[in-house]
């Protein structure tokens, strides 16, 4: 059993005031919420820092050698999930001298084709070197169709619909890809593009993104009306199809109404405690239960400014959300899901995410976003072991371990998807 710790002033040590998972649930009033959030990120920072070098998922968590070996043995027995992949590298890939070449000799350089076409050529197994070092065996990914040819070429790069070709990408020690889908622009009031979609490969579907559309409200809405009568046609088809449907964009309303309508479990695959740290794209307490009581699942991000107002956000503040959700549904119900490590370099993220792009999908200056800020202690898909070395530290069993990096999605995505 995990402790979770509660500061009461920014001089206190990080080992200063612990409470148990059972006296957490009890000191649920808002005061005690408040100490959590403000102080204890402060505190952590000033505790907390990476080690120095280049070296990927080195984070100091002041682990001694029987735990490092414990956390690496985790690390490579389980099937390690991200639930929202937005790439194998981080801003840190295109400092490397060969992407410097691609980025001279190719103007989409932030193509899929170019960025994996040193390993098609058989060059050097860049990109393969990436995934092996980050532990991924599986990632959801935004669209699978670029990556059709990609797995015709790469033997140990495949796209799974199934669990059973999540486990033979598992015993080959490749990596596979599922297909996710967010629509920023929301689903058009057609109920045959989903039909289309699961047959060219899809198999979670985000239902709203921020804003309201024909299907439901966002999170980021001023309004929020719940599931729309075509929402609960989209609801029910995605049952009937097999498609994983995830609630991580949308509002409180819709999500509740989502868990009520759905005959099979749901997810919010990126998301974090709106205790932990208010912000709209966080969940309340009453929808994280909601997605759990579905038997679903949480996947928590490693978003900077979505963890923490904190200048400096690191690895620390993401567990704090995995401490938090854990002690609130349990574990069973927890997964990763990061999303955000700055997938390109960080001038190209800032031209086509900046704050018109931002106000098209719903996001505003409130919300913070910072196009040039990453998780310290996950800059990169290379640095995950840093997860399961952060869980390590926290006192999480390996059954608990192996079912947050992995297990717990992969139960619902058999379940749903066969």
């Amino acid at each position: 059993m995990r402790d979770l710790l509660l500061h009461s002033s920014e001089s206190e040590s990080i080992e200063s005031i612990i409470y148990s998972r059972r006296e957490m649930l009890l000191r649920s009033c808002a005061v005690a919420v408040t100490l959590m959030t403000s102080n204890l990120s402060a505190s952590i920072t000033k505790k907390s820092k990476k080690i120095s070098g280049d070296k990927f998922g080195n984070y100091d968590f002041g682990l001694d050698e029987v735990k490092e070996q414990r956390a690496l043995r985790l690390h490579q027995e389980s099937i390690v999930i991200d639930m929202v992949q937005q790439g194998i590298g981080g801003y840190r890939v295109f400092n490397e001298p060969h992407l410097k070449d691609l980025q001279r000799a190719n103007k989409d350089y932030m193509s899929l084709d170019a960025i994996y076409s040193e390993d098609i050529l058989d060059r050097k197994n860049v990109m393969r070197g990436r995934w092996k070092d980050s532990g991924i065996t599986v990632g959801c990914v935004g669209d699978i169709t670029a990556y059709g040819p990609l797995a015709e070429n790469l033997s140990w790069l495949s796209i799974s619909t199934s669990s059973s070709e999540i486990y033979q990408a598992q015993k080959s020690n490749g990596h596979t890809v599922i297909e996710y889908h967010q629509p920023t622009g929301g689903l058009p009031r057609d109920i045959t593009v989903l039909e289309k979609a699961y047959l060219k490969g899809r198999r979670v579907q985000s239902i709203t993104y921020n804003l309201s559309d024909f299907v439901g409200s966002g999170c980021t809405e001023r309004v929020d009306h719940g599931l729309t009568y075509y929402g609960i046609e989209v609801v029910k088809k995605c049952n009937e199809l097999g498609m994983i449907v995830d609630l991580s964009h949308t509002g409180a309303l819709t999500t509740y109404d989502t868990c009520k309508i759905s005959k099979s479990p749901v997810i919010a695959n990126h998301t974090g405690s709106e205790i932990v740290y208010n912000h709209q794209r966080n969940k309340s307490d009453k929808e994280l239960r909601a997605i759990a009581d579905t038997g679903g699942i949480i996947g928590v991000y490693a978003v900077p400014f979505f963890l923490t107002d904190h200048p400096k956000a690191n690895i620390n503040h993401m567990l704090n959300h995995i401490d938090y959700i854990v002690n609130l549904v349990g574990w069973e119900h927890v997964g990763i899901g990061t999303d955000w490590v700055n997938t390109g370099a960080k001038d190209y993220i800032e031209s086509i995410f900046g704050i018109e792009a931002q106000a098209s999908i719903g996001f505003r200056p409130e919300h913070n976003i910072n196009t040039r800020q990453n998780l310290i202690g996950f800059d990169d898909a290379r640095d995950f072991p840093n997860i399961t070395r952060g869980l390590v530290a926290r006192g999480y069993s390996d059954e608990e371990i192996k079912g947050i990096l992995g297990e717990n999605f992969l139960r619902v995505f058999k379940a749903i998807c066969g």
